[in-house]
C-alpha cells in the first residue's frame, strides 16, 4: 500500500498542534524552512528519511506509529474535526467541549 502523504502531514500537524507548538518554531529547532514544513503539513512534498525521523523526535512519535497510521485508508474523522474545532472562536470551542462532555456522560448511563 502507498504511503498517503496528505494524511501524513495532517498527522504530523495534529501532533506538532498538540504541543501548542508553531510551524515557524518547529522549523527553526529543525533547522527546516518554513514553508518546508507547510508542504510537509500539506501532503505537497516528501522529505528524506533523516528528516521524518527528526520530526517524529521532535513531535514525541515513533516512525512506524505515523507510517501505519498514514498508509491504513481509514473512516477516522479525528484530524478533520481537530481542524475545525480549532477554527472556532475559543468561546464557542469551550461550549461545543460542554456539550460533547455531556453527550458523552448521556451515552454512559
Amino acid at each position: 500500500m502507498a504511503l498517503d502523504y496528505k494524511t501524513l502531514g495532517k498527522r504530523i500537524k495534529f501532533y506538532r498542534k498538540q504541543m501548542h507548538i508553531t510551524q515557524e518554531q518547529m522549523a527553526e529547532q529543525l533547522d527546516l524552512s518554513l514553508s518546508f514544513i507547510s508542504q510537509i503539513e500539506r501532503g505537497v512534498t516528501k522529505m528524506s528519511l533523516d528528516t521524518f525521523v527528526d520530526i517524529c523526535d521532535f513531535i514525541g512519535c515513533s516512525p512506524a506509529d505515523l507510517i501505519e497510521q498514514s498508509a491504513i485508508p481509514s473512516e477516522d474523522n479525528s484530524l478533520d474535526f481537530y481542524d475545525l474545532y480549532q477554527q472556532l472562536p475559543r468561546r464557542d470551542q469551550k461550549l461545543f467541549y460542554h456539550m460533547l462532555k455531556a453527550y458523552q456522560e448521556h451515552l454512559e448511563r
